[in-house]
């Protein structure tokens, strides 16, 4: 995709990472208003800390993700989820903060409800929006496309295929491709399922009798324990064996300065709602 210069410079001149400081920054609205579909209000100031991961060979982020499966519950004027710094030396600090308007409708995992991204003090990164057929379009705070990012699902007929993802920035370039899972960790989980399932028999009948004897916490746990199938992901573009994102356990680590951050935050989090 070919842009001209004046867009790059609407865009904040910020392609990659980390963010260059003195950079002037978005600020929201003064009214406290909800901007377009799929931007909620400012949240209030959180920490004082940058909206990008602090300099590093490998920098780190983590999302939970479970908020972002009930954003419709969410108490009006939070925010659904925090990305947060990740790794040696940091204290888990909020980075960005993720807005799902509570009344988006449900789309499943090829069409996640519209989404905004804003930094802790409250600035607009990025907005993202399904277009259908798991393509999501990726805004910056200007407005201005930064990037597509679609979600290839998953079968097991005529032949397995992992659900893949692809990163495509706005100012070209090879895209990135991240599929969920290993090889031999879906041929675990296929093999450990029975086990599994037996298992998950006998949790279900301890806690309906916990049900009934009337201790409800003790049944809630019982029930709650699940397999999770295989999550680890790393991007990288076709040919090449650097790897430009990586996930594992919640946390998303970056290889490379030439992610956009915004970019990687939306993917970040369309990546966790799956895992949700």
């Amino acid at each position: 995709m070919n842009h001209s210069s004046q867009e790059r410079a609407s865009r904040g001149q910020q392609p990659g990472w980390p963010h260059q400081a003195g950079q002037p920054q978005h600020q929201p609205p003064a009214d406290g208003q909800s901007g377009p579909y799929g931007q909620a209000p400012a949240p209030a100031p959180g920490p004082q800390s940058a909206s990008v991961p602090a300099s590093g060979s490998s920098p780190m982020i983590e999302i939970r993700g479970k908020r972002l499966r009930r954003y419709d519950r969410v108490t009006a004027g939070e925010w659904t989820e925090t990305i947060r710094q990740a790794g040696p030396g940091t204290k888990g600090e909020p980075l960005a903060y993720v807005h799902v308007p509570q009344d988006a409708p449900k789309g499943g995992r090829t069409a996640r409800p519209p989404f905004s991204v804003t930094g802790v003090r409250g600035e607009p990164l990025c907005s993202v929006r399904p277009s259908g057929g798991g393509v999501y379009e990726v805004r910056g705070g200007d407005g201005a496309v930064i990037g597509r990012i679609t979600r290839g699902g998953g079968r097991w007929l005529p032949w397995p295929r992992r659900v893949h993802w692809t990163v495509q920035s706005a100012q070209g370039g090879e895209p990135l491709t991240g599929k969920v899972g290993s090889g031999k960790g879906w041929t675990a989980m296929v093999l450990l399922s029975p086990l599994y399932f037996a298992y998950w028999a006998v949790m279900a009948a301890q806690g309906l009798v916990l049900l009934l004897i009337g201790d409800k916490e003790e049944a809630r746990k019982d029930a709650a324990w699940e397999l999770e199938p295989p999550s680890w992901t790393r991007w990288r573009a076709a040919g090449e064996h650097d790897v430009v994102m990586e996930h594992a356990s919640c946390v998303y680590r970056f290889g490379s300065s030439r992610l956009d951050h915004r970019l990687a935050y939306a993917q970040a989090v369309l990546h966790a709602w799956d895992r949700a």
